[in-house]
């Protein structure tokens, strides 16, 4: 399914970190994922906004819990993204990702496979009440 867009623009899915699911605080009261990685619309947002600037047609989201997906399920996803590019919403969610998702590397052969790329978003990550991040 993946092709470009009717006026020859890169088609682009957004990558959504799917932290909101899963956070628990720890015995300190402290969240294991930040804000921004529980917040889906504001990291579609950040998508949506790359996507806009570097005009590419929007094809969707794929959001994929931080719990490990099931590997299955998140290849034939990769074997077929139906983009050519796949948007992250920012560089430390990427990171993240890549430290949670042990087959992540397998994920994006099997992009490269189907003619996808993986890009990042370079945004400044928005900040949210009470939170500090130690920025990268």
């Amino acid at each position: 399914m993946s092709g470009r867009a009717e006026n020859g623009a890169a088609r682009a899915v957004c990558l959504v970190f799917g932290a909101r699911e899963v956070d628990e605080p720890d015995a300190d009261g402290a969240s294991t994922y930040c804000q921004f990685e529980k917040d889906w619309d504001a990291q579609l947002e950040q998508c949506g906004r790359l996507a806009g600037e570097r005009g590419y047609q929007p094809a969707g989201s794929c959001v994929i819990s931080v719990a490990q997906p099931t590997l299955p399920r998140l290849l034939e996803w990769a074997d077929d993204p139906g983009c050519e590019v796949v948007l992250v919403a920012s560089a430390r969610i990427l990171g993240r990702i890549r430290k949670t998702w042990p087959d992540w590397g397998q994920v994006v052969e099997r992009l490269g496979a189907a003619g996808a790329r993986v890009e990042t978003v370079p945004y400044e990550e928005p900040s949210y009440p009470g939170e500090e991040l130690t920025r990268p």
